[in-house]
């Protein structure tokens, strides 16, 4: 045990996996301390409602000392780590003294991949993380602004949208950026011709939804479509400029924007820690969810490649997954602690799910069952609506979503400028 009273667990990161272990740690004998760049918690899967409107910051984003202040023995610093040593058992920070442990627990998550396109990492909104969402909606609706005021921008490609990637993340953000523009921007702009307003989502694969069966990606693809979204297989992005994207084919698209949605990477900091990563760089683990050679490191969440005991394939990054290995590492941890052994991670696959659009969603089911349709939102609601960290935040989700429902309408298509983004000017 290092210098301090009583061991030291030293949490990185505070999305679903460091969060879940974190609140497994409440009855610890044990000082926590959660590690974060933010000092909030961000609720990923609704990022998508974020961009276009249909939640507001509060419903995605969770204050952390908020979903702890109850938790006697945790502590939230918001800071960014640098570096870590392994051997020394030291954690480096942007703006704190180093922080020694006695177990460390690697909650880092991911980052977006743009798998070297040409001009993606300038140019390209990818859908990760909270700010992510925010720019997103505030490009929307300035580039409606911008071609309220001067119609050329129309025919220059301003108001339509290329999404890249056939994945949840790709087919949700199409889905809801094509009612957004067909709705409320149809109501907003009377005077902007809707038809030359494109959403079109570009899928290098042959299909969308891939992990899904073939009648639900035909059912996704015929729902997007209906929602006046272009779906464009088997064609990857080569180049992103400020007005253009240059598929493979050579075809270009006249477009102010492209959202990316095709791939997660684990965090940069941990190709620095000198250990052996998976694939995307993701780290290894093993059934505990230790990392090789160090039986006091845990990785779970986005940056860790976890074998699923039943199937023997590495789980795919999910909310679910990386909230179930955190809370498991955080029982581990608890369990050591009081000198107990270790469990092997087992995941609780509740199915495969997306949203398309209202009333447009898809579940598959481990057993294989399938639905589609309205009674699959309703599933796909019920299981976001348990993720979601506190009661407050389910109300405000469902309030914002039923709303939606009756009214067709996105309360938060609004842009709020700092005095600096308005240049200190008057109306």
């Amino acid at each position: 045990m290092s210098a301090h009273d009583r061991p030291r667990v030293l949490v990185l990161g505070g999305g679903f996996g460091g969060l879940g272990a974190v609140k497994k740690l409440e009855d610890a004998d044990a000082d926590v301390v959660l590690i974060d760049a933010h000092d909030y918690h961000t609720f990923q899967p609704l990022l998508y409602q974020l961009a276009t409107g249909l939640l507001e910051p509060s419903a995605v984003g969770h204050a952390l000392r908020d979903l702890v202040h109850d938790q006697e023995n945790a502590t939230v610093h918001m800071t960014s780590v640098t570096a870590i040593d392994l051997e020394k058992r030291e954690v480096q920070l942007a703006e704190m003294a180093p922080l020694t442990y006695d177990v460390l627990v690697l909650a880092l998550g991911a980052e977006v991949t743009f798998f070297g396109t040409e001009g993606a990492a300038e140019h390209a909104f990818p859908m990760y993380t909270l700010s992510d969402a925010v720019r997103l909606k505030d490009h929307l609706l300035a580039r409606w602004e911008a071609a309220d005021k001067d119609p050329s921008l129309v025919d220059d490609g301003a108001l339509n949208v290329v999404v890249v990637g056939g994945g949840p993340t790709g087919v949700e953000s199409a889905g809801a950026i094509a009612e957004l523009y067909r709705s409320d921007f149809a109501k907003d702009y009377p005077e902007i011709p809707q038809e030359k307003a494109r959403v079109i989502l570009v899928e290098a694969g042959p299909t969308v939804f891939a992990m899904f069966k073939p009648n639900l990606q035909a059912y996704a693809t015929e729902a997007l479509q209906q929602r006046t979204v272009e779906v464009v297989t088997g064609e990857r992005v080569a180049s992103v400029a400020p007005t253009r994207v240059t598929l493979k084919s050579g075809d270009s698209i006249a477009t102010h924007t492209l959202v990316w949605g095709a791939g997660l990477q684990g965090n940069k900091l941990v190709q620095s820690l000198g250990l052996d990563l998976e694939r995307g760089n993701r780290i290894g683990v093993g059934p505990d969810l230790t990392v090789t050679g160090h039986p006091d490191v845990y990785a779970v969440g986005d940056g860790a490649a976890i074998t699923d005991a039943k199937t023997g394939q590495v789980l795919p990054q999910l909310g679910s997954v990386a909230l179930q290995s955190g809370e498991h590492v955080g029982e581990t941890i608890a369990r050591r602690l009081k000198g107990k052994e270790p469990k092997p991670f087992k995941y609780r696959d509740k199915g495969t799910m997306a949203t398309i659009g209202r009333r447009a969603a898809v579940v598959q089911m481990l057993g294989g069952r399938t639905m589609k349709g309205t009674k699959a939102q309703l599933a796909w609601g019920t299981v976001h609506l348990a993720l979601l960290p506190t009661n407050e935040d389910r109300a405000k989700a469902i309030v914002d979503w039923a709303g939606a429902a009756f009214t067709h309408q996105r309360t938060g298509r609004i842009t709020v400028e700092t005095d600096a983004d308005a240049g200190r000017g008057t109306p």
